[in-house]
């Protein structure tokens, strides 16, 4: 069988190629926020043990499961009405939404490869990783940028550790909100610099240099969790994740709306909705031109 006529080929090119380009643009989309569930409130998480020495201050709850022992509290303290879970239902409840929520932080992509060392980089919201996958690091400053967007989102994966040297700091800015921050980590993570931002998700262990801010949460799924003179403040996400919304009376025939609320705020997905009809509508009009072009060819107008 002879090959298509260069004509029909090219037709159908078009539509294909509009297909193509619409739908693949969809893969490099911006993160997702990530779901903590139950484990939203807390500020510090472990799984075997707490250990503090010196006056850190938790801000959110702080909780351990399977293990029980939490030490150094006081002199460190939760700050109400925060409080304190080990080995019970509460604490049980959050390591398993912590578990489902590393998974999906791990899952989103495709990332953006960037160095080892994150120092001197200004970011835009998205998913990033090393071109390996390997370890995580920060030296100096980190700047990320939301361009406006404060419902933005930026994930870090490492299936290695995350660590942060004295000098580092994360810095925010276009409207970033540590909320909307994520850190997910495959072994463990040593935080030694004196500001740091968002949600450090570990697979293992996660140890708080000494004097260190975390704007965000401190969650070890297997390990134990240490601070030294340490502030870790979840509050901010906490409260905009536990604001009740409002109800309204829509309106007759206005699209409904689900908010879809998480540490970050409350958004529509009605956008992510309309961008899906928008990729559909240009995928059509593509395949409409190579439909139209085939029909002229075999119908010819007189």
């Amino acid at each position: 069988m002879r090959g298509l006529p260069r004509w029909l080929a090219a037709a159908l090119g078009t539509g294909v190629v509009a297909i193509l380009a619409t739908f693949s643009g969809t893969a490099a989309s911006a993160a997702t926020m990530v779901n903590l569930g139950s484990a939203t409130p807390f500020a510090v998480l472990a799984g075997t043990s707490v250990t503090n020495t010196g006056p850190s201050t938790v801000s959110g709850d702080l909780g351990v499961d399977p293990g029980s022992s939490v030490t150094g509290f006081p002199p460190g303290i939760v700050e109400a009405p925060s409080t304190t879970y080990a080995a019970d239902s509460v604490a049980l409840g959050a390591q398993n939404d912590l578990t489902t929520a590393y998974t999906q932080a791990a899952g989103e992509g495709p990332p953006t490869s960037e160095t080892a060392d994150l120092t001197g980089l200004t970011l835009h919201p998205g998913v990033y990783q090393t071109t390996s996958d390997g370890a995580l690091s920060l030296t100096g400053t980190l700047t990320l940028d939301a361009q406006g967007d404060t419902s933005a989102v930026f994930i870090f994966q490492t299936g290695s550790s995350l660590t942060t040297g004295t000098s580092s700091r994360v810095e925010l800015t276009g409207g970033a909100s540590a909320c909307n921050v994520f850190w997910q980590v495959g072994s463990s993570a040593a935080l030694d610099g004196p500001a740091f931002v968002g949600t450090v998700m570990a697979l293992t262990s996660i140890t708080v240099g000494s004097a260190v801010t975390v704007d965000g949460r401190v969650l070890a799924r297997n390990g134990d969790v240490t601070l030294i003179d340490d502030t870790i403040n979840a509050s901010a996400c906490t409260a905009a994740a536990s604001s009740p919304t409002p109800t309204s009376t829509p309106t007759p025939g206005a699209a409904a709306t689900v908010p879809v609320t998480g540490a970050g705020g409350t958004r529509s997905p009605l956008v992510g909705i309309g961008g899906l009809v928008t990729l559909g509508g240009l995928a059509l009009f593509g395949a409409g031109v190579a439909i139209g072009t085939i029909r002229r060819r075999r119908f010819p107008s007189a």
